[in-house]
């Protein structure tokens, strides 16, 4: 059996940081060896970034500081030597002003109103004021330092913009699960793959989650990861808008059937949550935590600021997306077995998983119109997309089966999807 390699392959931006400095080598030796090629190494390789807007920031700082650094590192040695022609010490003198005038240069970034550019610039100028004390014309290497660094971030700025050309499939909306096909074993998304669908939904893939979780549980698995479009949240009990932050639709409990469901489990003993949606808050209420798997829930989530635990004596029928039954293994298979054999129960999907929380289960209960299968045609009517193609880690259940998120499978096929290489599409190899 061959032996799957642990090291990754190099990605994008270690492959390009090598080809922005071997351009930056080249330009030096076309310069006729002049400059310092280190400074435009550095640059560019600051400057090559995941995100193209992250570059041009970086760019406009390394740039900006190094102005500011050079322009007074430049008139801190023609300080110097004006006072070296009055007689005054050389290297007495230079160790205290160096310094010193290092305040001015920093509290100038505070005075344009750009602190962030006060490392680079300090940088900049301790370079020229303690390595080019002794150069016969400071001037030369000041402008030196400025025109090597705009070498770099013009190199990387290049380097950074040129793709492959590639097509744009912006009519199909592709629908990920949030379990192992997309986070990685330590329920996490990995660095390349969270780069990868930011840099694809910027570029107009229609891409959103289908999930048991709520938004909370989402928004706490996914940080910094960009979702345009609204999510499947809640087994598709809700239809949750990230940026608006927003229910933009719910497939609530009718009132009469959740009192009647409640009364149930409460005339046999079963604790449970409720979840409820009131003005665009999730609000889980219960009566008591009866029991240690209750607890943890609770003790684990309650911190969250996009969840509402309520305590309440009496239950609440209105706006009821679904209750959450948590007890041991055993009491959560018979009460399911008892609820399933009731008359009625056809009017409710009903739902067991094994809880993360060892020895205990929980059994959810929604309407019977609700499912995540009915609120993605209400997202396809939204949207009037073309096509849907879904991903998950069940076989029979989507239209792309993903087995392991931690190689990254999910989202090379969406790019593989999304994008595909088109030469015919030359025109989009520079990207702006």
């Amino acid at each position: 059996m061959k032996r799957k390699s642990r090291f990754p392959l190099p990605g994008q931006r270690i492959l390009r940081s090598a080809i922005a400095v071997a351009a930056c080598l080249v330009i030096y030796m076309l310069r006729g060896a002049k400059g310092y090629p280190l400074y435009s190494a550095l640059a560019a390789m600051q400057c090559i970034q995941p995100y193209t807007k992250d570059m041009k920031g970086v760019a406009r700082k390394r740039v900006f500081g190094t102005v500011i650094g050079a322009s007074l590192g430049l008139l801190e040695l023609l300080l110097e030597i004006s006072l070296i022609s009055h007689g005054i010490p050389e290297r007495s003198q230079h160790f205290i002003i160096v310094p010193l005038f290092l305040i001015v240069v920093l509290y100038s970034t505070v005075l344009l109103k750009v602190p962030e550019m006060a490392y680079f610039s300090g940088v900049v100028y301790l370079s020229i004021t303690i390595n080019h004390f002794a150069d016969a014309n400071p001037y030369l290497f000041a402008a030196n330092r400025l025109l090597d660094t705009v070498i770099g971030v013009a190199v990387a700025s290049v380097i950074n913009r040129i793709h492959l050309p590639r097509g744009r499939n912006t009519d199909t909306l592709y629908v990920s699960a949030l379990g192992h096909s997309l986070l990685g074993s330590d329920s996490r998304l990995t660095p390349y793959s969270k780069v990868e669908l930011n840099r694809l939904v910027e570029d107009g893939m229609k891409f959103t989650l289908s999930t048991v979780e709520t938004q909370a549980t989402v928004r706490e698995l996914l940080p910094g990861v960009k979702l345009k479009y609204p999510v499947i949240v809640m087994d598709g009990a809700a239809l949750y808008d990230m940026n608006t932050l927003e229910y933009k639709k719910t497939f609530p409990l009718p009132e009469t059937k959740a009192k009647r469901v409640m009364t149930w489990l409460n005339e046999r003993g079963y604790p449970f949550f409720c979840y409820t949606i009131s003005q665009n808050l999730l609000v889980i209420r219960y009566k008591e935590l009866s029991n240690d798997g209750m607890r943890q829930v609770y003790e684990s989530r309650r911190l969250s600021p996009y969840r509402n635990y309520y305590q309440s004596p009496e239950d609440v029928s209105e706006n009821v997306v679904y209750l959450m039954v948590l007890d041991t293994h055993e009491n959560i298979q018979k009460a399911h077995d008892a609820l399933t054999a009731e008359p009625w129960a056809s009017e409710y999907r009903i739902k067991v998983r094994v809880s993360r929380f060892e020895g205990y289960s929980n059994m959810r209960i929604f309407d019977a119109s609700c499912s995540r299968e009915a609120m993605l045609r209400e997202l396809e009517a939204e949207m009037g997309t073309k096509e849907t193609v879904t991903f998950g880690g069940v076989a029979d259940r989507y239209d792309v089966y993903i087995e392991n998120a931690d190689r990254n499978l999910l989202v090379k096929e969406l790019k593989k999807r999304f994008e595909p290489v088109d030469f015919r599409q030359w025109k989009r190899i520079f990207r702006l």
